[in-house]
């Protein structure tokens, strides 16, 4: 098949989180099954300075924007992996910002015209065009919105499929986008997303609307989704669509993240040669100012400091830590001022037990994972996550809230891989460190349990074949009309 990606940041071009690493990865994984699969991007300032390579511009127009055009230019980035357009508009791009800027709805509708600015091109010149457009969260959403309204008749046979990254962040502006965009209300009113019920222009509930099929980034997150608790008010829009909404896990680049060859680490090891790991812990002890122990466990946590990866339960099980147990905790990330002042504050209470590194450190990340014995995601809510799936690669057993895909990758039991809780308190939290504060004594059976998921096939081979299969189901919807 032909499979078109449309993605606001692509790995390793720009990265600010999980988006980037699918849209990087995945495609190049599909492209191994023999699918021709492009990339379309913008072209930020950022990789304007990096001094990135590229070819062209291939093609150059003018998008309308209201009663405004503005221009555009296509350039290929030379040495990615994957064939991958850069979209250069200048009123959307050529600035320093990623997201986060007043003018964002204006920015992606943009792009999203750029999108079908080249699919024109592709088609017209090079003889290419899409079996499938795969567009990512709300900055790509309008893509299906267009190709199923203003360029049906050209590109109406396209299958679309739109994929859900992480609810909370929808795209939601006012009413006056809509005629910046030029699109209507077609289709969104009979799923009561009308501006007389919603009240706003929302980028995502267009895409839902508008695609042939939506997933989502693990089996459990599809779920979740389509009901109040998680649905953030879309649960109602996505269980009329129910039968076109499945999940499937991300998946890790398996190369890059192992443990027998990441030059990050002091030694290498793996499951079958784990004696490396030991000195991996030894050494991070001495880099974060910890106390020197090979017998006390090492727990390690690598995230974003907001309450949605539940550091809010962390900081309530910090004291019991402190007071019933000998483990240590290592911490590496940034967020929320508040959340860092309190980690910040018991790593001063107890100097050798906890360390805390602010801001983000890809090697040390590296290393945590590598010298930890276990590794805490007690998230309030988690569309995939990564981290569990990187830290059993690198033997530090997950201890982890069963939601969304921590539910899908993380097991506790006679055949398990780690430590699981429900209910988002903080003792159950506590009673699943104790388990696995227990088992760990157990150093025999500790060790079948560290190896077991150092074992296991998180690849981005499983989820490309599973997609391969969402983009015949796509495909077959639409033929079908």
């Amino acid at each position: 098949m032909n499979v078109l990606f449309v993605a606001a940041e692509v790995a390793p071009l720009i990265k600010t989180g999980g988006l980037a690493d699918v849209a990087g990865a995945l495609p190049a994984s599909l492209r191994a099954l023999g699918h021709d699969v492009r990339v379309v991007m913008p072209y930020y300032r950022q990789l304007r300075d990096r001094g990135i390579a590229t070819e062209g511009p291939i093609a150059a127009s003018f998008l309308p924007l209201g009663e405004r055009d503005e221009e555009l230019r296509i350039w290929r980035a030379v040495d990615a992996v994957t064939p991958t357009y850069l979209l250069d508009i200048p009123a959307a791009f050529e600035r320093a910002s990623i997201y986060g800027d007043g003018d964002d709805d204006r920015r992606f509708i943009l792009f999203s015209r750029g999108v079908l600015a080249l699919m024109q091109q592709l088609r017209e010149v090079a003889g290419w065009q899409p079996d499938v457009v795969h567009a990512h969260d709300w900055h790509a959403a309008l893509v299906s919105n267009y190709i199923r309204t203003t360029h049906a008749y050209t590109f109406g046979h396209v299958a679309t499929v739109f994929t859900i990254h992480n609810l909370a962040y929808q795209g939601q502006f006012s009413t006056a986008t809509l005629g910046a965009s030029g699109l209507s209300e077609r289709g969104l009113i009979e799923n009561g997303m009308g501006p007389g019920t919603a009240g706003t222009f929302n980028f995502m509930a267009r895409g839902i609307v508008h695609s042939d099929v939506v997933t989502t980034v693990s089996p459990t997150y599809a779920q979740e989704i389509m009901t109040s608790e998680y649905g953030e008010r879309l649960d109602g829009l996505l269980l009329s669509k129910r039968d076109r909404v499945t999940g499937i896990l991300n998946g890790i680049d398996s190369a890059a993240f192992d443990p027998a060859t990441d030059v990050n680490l002091p030694e290498g090891f793996s499951a079958g040669a784990i004696s490396g790991k030991q000195t991996c812990k030894r050494e991070l002890q001495a880099e974060m100012g910890l106390a020197p122990s090979d017998t006390r466990p090492l727990l390690g946590l690598v995230s974003r400091l907001v309450e949605q990866k539940g550091l809010d339960l962390l900081d309530a099980a910090i004291p019991w830590l402190m007071l019933q147990t000998d483990a240590q905790l290592v911490v590496l990330g940034s967020g929320q001022p508040f959340l860092q002042d309190a980690l910040l504050r018991h790593a001063r209470a107890h100097p050798g037990r906890i360390a805390v590194r602010l801001g983000f450190d890809a090697g040390l990340a590296q290393r945590i994972y590598a010298g930890s014995d276990a590794f805490l995601m007690p998230s309030r809510f988690e569309p995939c996550g990564l981290g569990q799936m990187i830290a059993l690669r690198y033997g530090s057993v997950p201890i982890v809230r069963a939601t969304g895909g921590l539910n899908d990758t993380v097991r506790e039991g006679w055949d398990g891989n780690g430590f699981v809780f429900h209910q988002y308190e903080a003792r159950h939290f506590i009673e699943a460190i104790e388990r696995a504060l227990l088992a760990y004594r157990e150093s025999a059976s500790w060790a079948i349990l560290r190896e077991r998921g150092m074992r296991e096939d998180n690849s981005w081979v499983r989820a490309a074949q599973q997609y391969t299969g969402v983009y015949d189901w796509a495909r077959g919807l639409r033929t079908a009309g």
